[in-house]
């Protein structure tokens, strides 16, 4: 059965420090739930606004809500091959399930150079890898021979984030490799990667309807109502830029502050209303 697991928010306080009480509500509710695991630092987390300090803080909070009872993984991911692996080793005393490793964003480097980026950090550390492919954010695209290539050579690259269209590689890939695990990173392609074989699919949405996303998996896929709940859903989650969206929703929920750290900014009074008009309708 295909699992759901949630990218992360960080929940901020109005002077703009990390949450935890508001981030100890959302995990422990999304646990009961039927959450199969959390990507810690991901996108979703403004990773890039944390400190590195915060980055760890948060990780071992979420651990020790956790307590091994679902998977965690850790966004270690950088343009730099050499910090990316450092990271990686700091992260590797936590109990965690393995690492997200993001494509380097920005310098865009070849197939050539993703390859290698990959390869470096593998060879250089135990923990299993997921890696990330996400072109919409980062420019560059992981292709098939370059992830075959890595699958094939290093054990420890276990998984595939897959926030891309390209639904031919994860059909050759689940046919070459079957033990190797394949998520959707893409909320608005969640029913066509199950049709393909992805193994599950990771989530921003699944912070206000998971319980909804389990029961349509557990039901076998076949309520054509729910689909369309949560086709319409995933696209409400970004009528603007992530997690933007789901930031208000929750704050609706009293679960934490509307706030995200600059560049990132909360959704305007118009997505308010339209996010408003849909789920209060839903509610009734």
């Amino acid at each position: 059965m295909q699992k759901v697991m949630v990218a992360l928010i960080t929940p901020f306080t109005k002077e703009n420090e990390v949450d935890y009480d508001a981030l100890t509500k959302i995990v422990k509710r999304l646990m009961r739930e039927g959450c199969d695991g959390f990507i810690v630092c991901g996108t979703t987390a403004e990773t890039p606004t944390l400190r590195e300090a915060e980055r760890y803080a948060v990780l071992q909070h979420v651990l020790s809500i956790v307590q091994g009872n679902c998977e965690v993984w850790f966004g270690c991911g950088r343009n730099c091959t050499r910090d990316t692996i450092r990271l990686i080793r700091k992260a590797q005393k936590y109990a965690i399930d393995g690492v997200l490793v993001v494509t380097p964003y920005y310098n865009k480097p070849s197939q050539r150079g993703l390859y290698e980026h990959y390869h470096a950090i593998a060879s250089a550390i135990d923990s299993n890898i997921m890696l990330y492919n996400v072109p919409g954010r980062c420019g560059v695209e992981l292709q098939y021979d370059t992830i075959r290539k890595l699958v094939y050579e290093h054990k420890n690259i276990v998984g595939l984030k897959q926030a891309s269209h390209d639904l031919d590689t994860v059909v050759k890939l689940k046919k070459e490799f079957p033990l190797f695990r394949i998520y959707s990173g893409e909320d608005g392609y969640f029913d066509e990667g199950f049709d393909i074989g992805m193994d599950g699919l990771i989530s921003v949405m699944g912070h206000f309807n998971m319980e909804k996303l389990q029961r349509f998996i557990k039901e076998g896929r076949k309520d054509n109502r729910l689909r369309k709940e949560l086709y319409k859903e995933a696209s409400l989650t970004f009528c603007d830029a992530s997690p933007a969206p789901v930031k208000y929703l929750l704050s609706r929920k009293k679960e934490c502050e509307n706030i995200l750290r600059l560049p990132m900014c909360a959704i305007n009074r118009e997505k308010e209303l339209l996010l408003s008009s849909y789920f209060d309708n839903e509610e009734e």
